[in-house]
């Protein structure tokens, strides 16, 4: 991993390692208000202990980044992740913003690292909510696609992950510099978030493009797939 992509991997980590700590402290107020009106705590503790296992898996890769540059990938499934951070995108999103999560991929199986997925998503949730003071949808939605690549050409497949809010859109230079360095629409922001989403793509072999109007901005996310569908 170049010494650029480690910089911004570790300033996305610690961004996520924020997000999943304040996570946390909701998880524990809502526990709180359950248990004095005895109400079942449950999917309060399953999002905790979730927040805090993901918290865990952070620092490590923190400690890994810091001492080594390099973070190890695996063959992980863009479906199964995105539904296990169903929860975890709700809070960060807040109560007026709804999650539909649309994973129509038959095959999802990409060469990545599961944590850093996570910060790509998280990232771009804090986004939408952003986008959507008011409320809106926030929606994960996966396709198939299919790209020539190399030379000479050949088919390759990929899952595309579509990631879109219902916010008034990005125009001009916040559409065209979005994923800049250091480039953001909020006075005193470091700009570094979608930037760090770009990168970690690219760096998985993916690509990655914007789309904005009226209806809201849509985020389109290409990985390729390692593996054959399954049966």
């Amino acid at each position: 991993m170049a010494d650029g992509v480690s910089v911004l991997v570790s300033v996305g980590l610690g961004n996520d390692l924020s997000v999943l700590l304040k996570i946390m402290s909701m998880s524990v107020d809502s526990l709180k208000r359950r248990l004095a009106v005895g109400e079942s705590p449950d999917r309060e503790f399953m999002e905790l202990e979730g927040a805090i296992d993901s918290a865990f898996q952070v620092s490590r890769e923190l400690i890994t980044v810091g001492e080594s540059g390099v973070i190890e990938r695996s063959v992980i499934d863009v479906n199964e992740l995105v539904a296990q951070l169903e929860g975890v995108l709700s809070r960060v999103l807040g109560p007026e913003i709804q999650v539909s999560l649309r994973l129509e991929a038959l095959d999802a199986m990409v060469q990545a690292h599961a944590v850093q997925l996570e910060w790509v998503f998280l990232n771009l949730a804090a986004n939408g909510r952003e986008a959507m003071p008011d409320g809106g949808t926030f929606t994960i939605q996966t396709t198939a696609a299919d790209r020539q690549v190399g030379a000479p050409p050949r088919s390759q497949r990929y899952v595309c992950v579509t990631v879109s809010d219902t916010g008034p859109g990005l125009f001009g230079d916040a559409r065209t510099r979005a994923f800049e360095p250091f480039f953001s629409t909020k006075e005193g922001a470091a700009g570094l978030g979608l930037t760090s989403v770009a990168m970690i793509v690219r760096n998985f072999q993916g690509w990655l493009h914007i789309e904005s109007d009226q209806s809201g901005t849509r985020i389109h996310i290409h990985l390729p797939i390692v593996s054959s569908p399954r049966r």
